[in-house]
């Protein structure tokens, strides 16, 4: 299993990291996965996949809304909420790598030199 490098090993002292490798046991639900086959119409495969593993360890249920969710994002660039916050903060990851790959992110407006 690949190490994945922890947000809260950046700001808080932790005497160490117990890795689990649990995807196996919780794969994508056969409903999503027909939906995400859809999306790969418009992503890259390497995009895809990464997109895929985001659906891991929720149920079913909430696998199919979020894959449609993400489809609806790929195809019209709309964002849809579920109202759960961890449902959510995925969601809004999704839709960024999207956004990245499609290059629709946003333009940062440009600092004024001057003061």
């Amino acid at each position: 299993m690949k190490q994945r490098v922890l947000y809260v090993e950046s700001y808080a002292e932790i005497d160490h990291v117990v890795s689990r490798d649990l995807s196996g046991d919780y794969g994508v639900a056969r409903s999503a996965e027909k939906i995400m086959e859809q999306v790969g119409d418009e992503v890259s495969a390497e995009l895809l996949e990464m997109l895929r593993w985001q659906l891991l360890g929720f149920c079913r249920e909430m696998q199919r809304e979020m894959a449609e969710d993400i489809l609806f994002f790929a195809l019209c660039h709309v964002v849809r909420t579920t109202g759960c916050p961890s449902v959510d903060y995925v969601l809004d990851c999704c839709y960024t790598l999207i956004a990245l790959e499609h290059g629709i992110e946003r333009k940062q407006p440009e600092e004024d030199d001057e003061c």
